[in-house]
Formats: C-alpha cells, sequence, structure tokens
C-alpha cells in the first residue's frame, strides 16, 4: 500500500481550506526516507518513490489550510504559505494528516515563494526524529526529497520538500481563524476537532468546557517535556501551538547547553519572547488566546466564559505540579515533595551555568564529565542531599538523555552535506539519536557541549 486517503477536512466549510497543486518537479530525489515510520503507518516502501513524496503523482487533490495567529503577539491571518495536505492517510483505525512542506506557493502565500531551502529540511527531518526517540510528542518525518531547483535565502541553496505526518495540524491559530473569519461555523468546527482528537470527551456533560481543559494539559505535558530536555521551540506563536499537543515546525528551534533561562537563538526573537524560561507564561498567554476563540460557542452552547477563565486560573498550579513531577524524575527523586530541593537545585544551575544535559548524567556517575561545575563542593553538598532522599539511578535514566542534537554537531553536518553531498555526519547523528537514552561507543565529541563562545553567537533561522 502507498497512502489509504480518506480527507474528512474537505467536508468542513470551504472557507477553512483552499484546494492546491504542488509545484512541478521534474528531478525528485529521496535524500532520506524513514523506515520505521514507513513501517507505523503500513506504507509499502517498495512502491514509494520520489514523484509520490513530492506529490507529483496524486491520490487526490491536495488542500492548504487556512489559519490565524499571534505572531510575536500580533494578531495576524494566515494559511499554509509553502505547505499543503495531500491527504489524510488511515491506518489500524488512526487517522494522520501527510503534508508536504517546500512544496510551492498557495493562495497564503502572500510575497512567500512556497520554497525551502534542503538544510532547513534536513534540520526538520532530524529534530522530529530527534524528539520522537525522547518520547516527546511531535511530528513525524517521512522523507526529504530534494528538488532540482535553487532557493535563495541566507545563502543560495538545493530546494527541498519534507513530507511531514501529524496526528493533524489543527492548531490554535487555526480556532483563531474560524472564530474571527467562520463564526457560524465554529460549533460545528469545534465538534469535528473533538469527534478527531478527543473522542472520549463525547461522554461528558460538560464537552466544550471539557476539549479546553483537554487542549491545556496536552500542552503543559509537551512544554513540561520540553523543558526537560533542553529544547526551545523559539517560534511559539499560536499558530504553531497544535490542539492536540504535537510539537510541530521546527524552523529557528535548538537545544540549550549551558543552563540559562534567558536562552535564546533565533534571529528573529530580538526581545526573548521565546527564550528557554519564556516558553511556560507564553504557553499561558497563548492559551488565553485560545479561550478567547472559544468565547462565541458561548452565545451557541451552555458554555459559560467564567468557565473557562476557571480553567485557565488552575494553569499555574496544573504547570508547577507536571513540573515538578518532571524535575524530582530527573533528580532521581523517588517520593512526592522536595519542591523546595529541586528549586535548590535550580538556583545552582543558574549560577553555575552548567551543561543542562550532561550536569544529570554527571549525577547518576559522578566523574563522568570533566566540566570544573562539578567538582565543587556545592554540587557534591546538593548530590549528598539528593542521595540522602533516596537517588534513583533508574529514574535519572528514565528522565535524562544521554544524547541530544547538539547544535554545533547539528551545523557540521548540515555544512557537510551542502559543501560536499555527503550525508555521512547526518546519518551518524541519526544513529545516535535513535536511542538516545542508550550510551554507545561512538566517541565522546556526542556528549559534548560546544565551547562557550559558540553558544553566545549562534543563531537559528526561520527560512520563510
Amino acid at each position: 500500500m502507498v497512502f489509504s486517503f480518506d480527507t474528512t477536512y474537505k467536508d468542513l466549510d470551504s472557507n477553512l481550506y483552499s484546494r492546491v497543486t504542488p509545484k512541478s518537479i521534474a528531478n525528485p530525489k529521496i535524500l532520506v526516507l524513514n523506515d520505521r515510520l514507513c513501517a507505523d503507518l503500513g506504507l509499502d516502501i517498495t512502491k514509494l518513490n520520489a514523484k509520490i513524496l513530492a506529490g507529483q503523482d496524486r491520490l487526490e487533490e491536495p488542500i492548504a489550510q487556512a489559519y490565524a495567529g499571534h505572531q510575536y503577539g500580533s494578531f495576524t491571518v494566515l494559511g499554509d504559505g509553502r505547505a499543503m495536505i495531500l491527504g489524510e492517510h488511515v491506518h489500524d483505525g488512526n487517522r494522520y494528516d501527510i503534508q508536504l512542506k517546500g512544496s510551492g506557493r498557495t493562495p497564503y502565500s502572500g510575497r512567500g515563494d512556497g520554497n525551502a531551502t534542503v538544510s532547513s529540511i534536513l534540520r526538520e527531518y532530524l529534530y522530529s526524529y530527534a524528539m520522537q526517540n525522547l518520547n516527546i510528542k511531535t511530528s513525524r518525518s517521512l522523507a526529504v526529497v530534494e528538488t532540482d531547483e535553487a532557493v535563495e535565502r541566507r545563502q543560495t541553496e538545493p530546494g527541498a520538500t519534507l513530507v511531514r505526518v501529524m496526528n493533524s495540524h489543527i492548531r490554535y491559530g487555526t480556532f483563531q481563524y474560524v472564530a474571527g473569519q467562520a463564526s457560524d461555523e465554529l460549533r460545528r468546527f469545534t465538534d469535528y476537532v473533538i469527534d478527531r482528537h478527543y473522542p472520549q470527551l463525547n461522554e461528558k456533560d460538560r464537552t466544550y468546557l471539557e476539549f479546553f481543559d483537554a487542549v491545556m494539559q496536552s500542552s503543559i505535558e509537551m512544554v513540561v517535556d520540553w523543558l526537560r530536555v533542553g529544547f526551545i521551540h523559539g517560534v511559539m506563536n499560536t499558530d504553531n501551538m497544535s490542539i492536540d499537543g504535537e510539537t510541530f515546525d521546527y524552523g529557528p528551534c535548538a537545544f540549550m547547553n549551558y543552563y540559562d533561562e534567558e536562552t535564546v537563538f533565533s534571529s528573529i526573537d530580538k526581545h526573548g519572547r521565546y527564550a528557554f524560561g519564556n516558553q511556560r507564561p507564553i504557553l499561558r498567554w497563548n492559551l488565553e488566546r485560545f479561550a478567547e476563540a472559544l468565547q462565541p460557542l458561548c452565545t451557541q452552547s451552555a458554555l459559560t466564559y467564567d468557565e473557562i477563565e476557571g480553567k485557565l486560573d488552575e494553569f499555574e498550579d496544573r504547570f508547577d505540579a507536571q513540573y515538578y513531577t518532571m524535575m524530582r524524575r530527573k533528580l532521581g527523586i523517588n517520593s512526592d515533595g522536595e519542591e523546595e530541593l529541586v528549586d535548590e537545585f535550580l538556583e545552582w544551575l543558574r549560577k553555575s551555568n552548567a551543561d543542562y544535559t550532561n550536569t544529570f548524567l554527571e549525577l547518576e556517575t559522578p566523574g563522568t564529565f570533566a566540566d570544573p561545575a562539578f567538582a565543587t563542593a556545592e554540587f557534591e553538598r546538593l548530590r549528598d542531599k539528593l542521595a540522602a532522599v533516596g537517588l534513583d539511578e533508574e529514574l535519572i535514566q528514565e528522565a535524562n538523555p544521554r544524547y541530544i542534537p547538539r547544535n554545533y554537531l547539528v551545523e557540521e553536518a548540515l555544512d557537510e552535506y551542502l559543501e560536499t553531498g555527503d550525508l555521512s555526519k547526518f546519518k551518524r547523528l541519526l544513529t545516535v539519536l535513535e536511542n538516545p537514552y542508550t550510551s554507545k561507543d561512538m566517541g565522546p565529541q556526542f556528549q559534548q557541549p560546544p565551547p562557550r563562545e559558540f553558544d553566545a553567537e549562534y543563531t537559528t533561522y526561520c527560512n520563510t
């Protein structure tokens, strides 16, 4: 089987999407194919080829979705400007969007060219692959297909298309668009989303209120997982927030090395709006915008806005509970409470500016790393306090990856392909990140943070 499409989104109001055609590509070439994802989707690899994956041979007419979003705090009406959904693939009772990214212009492209560079697409493939294996809910990348065009961004590169797989691409911003542009459709659209993502809520008395609650919870779990591994999304606009708690849109994202809550790598985040430590308050802000988008339902159903605000008022306590549970696991604390000890350890991280990933591995096995921060009396004192409450090494191993996509290694792999056409370093990184919680005999560089001056200058880009 190639794809088994049953695209229900087309049954919604036609104002919510546009029918589109992928750009013509004369000689598409598969650079990377995710065999494991093919198996998960029930796809026959022998029948997949570059023309199918690049949208040249189609089973049905693709669509580009309309949506809105607060981008860096400013509201904008948007849509898929360089992406389109080939169809909804159904396998074993599960439904997946099969989307092309970098597939050409759509009615929502504005001044954009609809294209993507090969380095940006390889980057997204690698990051989504890493996040999946870090046990974080995420979009997944099925394939990278290089095109026969030159794409101009900061430099001229070959173009590429990503085949992206998600439970759906419905986002907070989709609700903002429906509420503002087709409010009469909001109840029907909300029912559709609940049926697709939260069907268990149809048994509840307060379905719409429970829907908001479920979206808030799935989003909290997602962001707490980001904080667990040091991930910085970089562009937490409401149009990049999945209604299903899936991490997606790996544009100016990166991983924090040295602990600093103000860490920002994105070239467009001039004021640190989406810094590592701001991801929590920004999630709350985004949920407030999502709540506002649901407000028209209050006149169409028994839902009241006071009830939604009541759920929002629970955000801080619920985030705290999820966060401290996560941090206790990272620190190997196999009991409830101990928030003060967690806070004390976080304060040490702030002062020491130690490598975030390696700090927790050093707790498990002292002497693993030569960082002077781990040889201090204060670090030893904290380790003794953790041991006194029962330092559980199994918890540490489960919560803390041995490997993350070190930013400088990612750049080296991408540069190697651009300069020589060789994917060896890229594939080696994929091998390391296939099981990031398991130590590998592949050299110490994969656990080595970069020189501090590299992080100080490192910049990521959106590529649009």
